[in-house]
């Protein structure tokens, strides 16, 4: 079984995918280079963000062709404000146009992280206080309750540029409450197992987080192929 991930972010996508890759289907390794898989192994490129991520996936499904090693080619996005369906119809139709078709062998799956990667984390319950000390994140659990609403139906609030951009505010200001930050480039506290496992105990326990659930249930359905 051998994957091929086209992940939209170029930093922290590309240090989460692996480590979450490797909690669930511990039996696969990651590879550098696309040209050094083998057999159960992942390669994973960068897109470059949206559109570009669109050329991209047309350039995976080619190479995938050309070198018809892998079983599933998985995209992974932002829904951003267009939403989960109109990011897949969007990507879908650019391939449409562009010519090409994935051999029969390998399956593509989408994966939209809605709204952005950031409003998944948010799912963590343990993460948001459910008496915050600051300000700025009692005015935030005012407005939208992550603890008991769906992370990804959060509007933002006014005076943000849009949903990701709060999504991504309200982030930051649960994990101050406990000393702790976030960057793009350095989102080490959600690339941690326990991490992971609390976002895979809420969609488990609610409907919420929809679109982390098609994520894990690609990722569980990968690894019933090692039982």
């Amino acid at each position: 079984m051998n994957l091929y991930f086209v992940l939209e972010g170029e930093k922290t996508e590309m240090l989460l995918y692996p480590k979450w890759i490797n909690y669930i289907i511990p039996q696969l390794t990651q590879v550098d280079q696309e040209s050094d898989v083998l057999a159960n192994n992942f390669y994973i490129f960068s897109g470059g963000g949206i559109p570009s991520i669109y050329n991209h996936t047309v350039n995976a499904i080619k190479n995938i062709n050309d070198n018809p090693i892998f079983d599933r080619l998985i995209v992974c996005l932002d829904g951003e404000e267009i939403g989960v369906d109109a990011r897949v119809d969007e990507i879908k139709n650019y391939i449409e146009k562009s010519d090409v078709k994935l051999n029969d062998k390998c399956k593509i799956d989408f994966v939209i992280q809605n709204v952005c990667i950031e409003t998944w984390f948010l799912g963590n319950r343990k993460v948001i206080k459910r008496n915050p000390a600051g300000d700025k994140l009692g005015e935030y659990k005012r407005h939208y309750n992550v603890i008991n609403e769906d992370p990804e139906l959060m509007e933002k609030m006014e005076n943000f540029r849009n949903k990701a951009h709060f999504h991504i505010s309200y982030f930051k200001e649960a994990l101050k409450e406990h000393d702790l930050s976030y960057s793009k480039s350095n989102p080490k506290i959600v690339t941690e197992k326990s991490y992971l496992d609390e976002l895979i105990k809420r969609v488990n326990d609610t409907t919420h987080l929809s679109s982390l659930k098609n994520l894990i249930i690609i990722l569980m359905e990968i690894k019933l192929n090692f039982s």
